[in-house]
């Protein structure tokens, strides 16, 4: 990333904010920037684009810490769903992909392969935390065992 011109704050007609630094007209470098809808961002941008670490926190409650790459998730990160739910791992073009783990409000949990957001090679199901669960280990296809 290029060094940042400079600071500023930018309010659009619409109620959209951006506080942060710019580099020729443009988000650039670590900035704050919150929408009309509810949903903000906070981290690094490269050309008006979330990009490298940042926290993208919706309206309804999800969040999700971790690398970005021209705003989608891609490295490694974690989601935090307003359901309860999590995903710690690596992403791929804005998707689970590579080695993660899932873990359900109720205690279950999926460790393992992800490929473009499904459980995809080897991986470890549970149906709860603690000694007595039902649990599987093996193959997965197409986010089944």
């Amino acid at each position: 990333m290029g060094k940042a011109d400079g600071k500023g704050v930018y309010t659009w007609v619409n109620g959209e904010v951006y506080d942060g630094e710019w580099q020729q007209g443009l988000k650039h470098g670590y900035g704050i920037w919150r929408g009309l809808s509810g949903d903000s961002y906070i981290g690094e941008w490269y050309e008006s684009k979330a990009h490298g670490y940042g926290v993208h926190t919706w309206k309804n409650g999800d969040r999700y810490e971790g690398e970005w790459k021209m705003c989608l998730k891609h490295g490694t990160g974690t989601d935090l769903f307003s359901n309860g739910d999590s995903y710690t791992g690596e992403y791929y073009d804005g998707k689970p992909e590579g080695k993660g783990q899932y873990t359900w409000i109720n205690g279950a949990s999926y460790v393992g392969d992800f490929r473009a957001g499904m459980k995809e090679g080897k991986g470890k199901w549970r149906s709860a935390k603690g000694p007595l669960c039902n649990s599987y280990e093996g193959d997965y296809h197409n986010d089944r065992k």
